[in-house]
Parts: structure tokens; C-alpha cells; sequence
């Protein structure tokens, strides 16, 4: 039996600055879970599967979850306004689509991604004649 990931931490110094930040980037929502003692978030990143790869690690590799977007330019865009910096400028994967890695303002690695198809679905189709 596979064991998929089911979940998603971000740690974060300032959680309500990282909130803000993965809010005004991806739209993600965040609502406190009913912890007795214990300040944790619930993320909701409207998502409902999750994938994954590996790779030979390299000098300062970590671990890196991809977010999906509509419009990887956009997403470049919003994420250094919000604070992030890009490391890895958007690269194409073929036949697959578009990637880039930035850093979140507290240092955590994150993948921003965008689909081939997601394009392809979104191009109108030819009329006939």
C-alpha cells in the first residue's frame, strides 16, 4: 500500500506575517486548529492531490513542496511582492510544464508550479468550417 502525504507543515517565527504572505501569494486560507496549549494553524489550500518526486541530494538541498498556479508569471510576480525571493527562475519541464523555486520570508523552500495542461485545457478550440 502507498503512503501518500496527506499533510503540509510550514514553520514560520512570525506565523501571522507567514500567514499574510501565503494568503496575498496563494490564496491559501488558514483557520486555528482547536489545540488545547498549542497555537497551530490548519492550511487550506483548496488542493486535493498531492504528488511527489526525489532526487540525489545536492549542497543546500531541502525539502520542497510545489504549489499549483494558473499563471506561474503572475505567481513569480506576487511571491517576490510579498516578500520571497526567487532562487531558481521559472524553467520549463517538458511536456509537463513550468517551475520555479523561491524562499519564503522565514526561509522555508517552495515550488511554484504550473501545469502544461492547465494551458492547454484554458486555449479555445478551432471552430470548424
Amino acid at each position: 500500500m502507498a503512503g501518500p502525504i496527506v499533510h503540509y507543515e510550514v514553520p514560520a517565527n512570525d506565523v501571522s506575517a507567514l500567514k499574510k504572505f501565503y494568503g496575498d501569494v496563494f490564496g491559501w486560507k488558514f483557520k486555528k486548529a482547536p489545540i488545547p496549549g498549542m497555537e497551530y494553524w490548519l492550511i487550506d489550500m483548496g488542493s486535493k492531490h498531492i504528488g511527489g518526486g526525489m532526487y540525489k541530494k545536492e549542497a543546500n538541498s531541502m525539502p520542497i513542496n510545489y504549489v499549483d498556479v494558473k499563471s506561474i508569471d503572475a505567481a513569480i510576480v506576487a511571491f517576490k511582492k510579498a516578500g520571497g525571493k526567487i532562487v531558481v527562475g521559472k524553467q520549463e519541464v517538458p511536456g509537463q510544464g513550468w517551475t520555479a523555486i523561491g524562499i519564503d520570508p522565514e526561509g522555508n523552500g517552495v515550488g511554484i508550479w504550473q501545469s502544461m495542461q492547465r494551458q492547454q485545457r484554458a486555449k479555445p478550440k478551432a471552430k470548424k468550417k
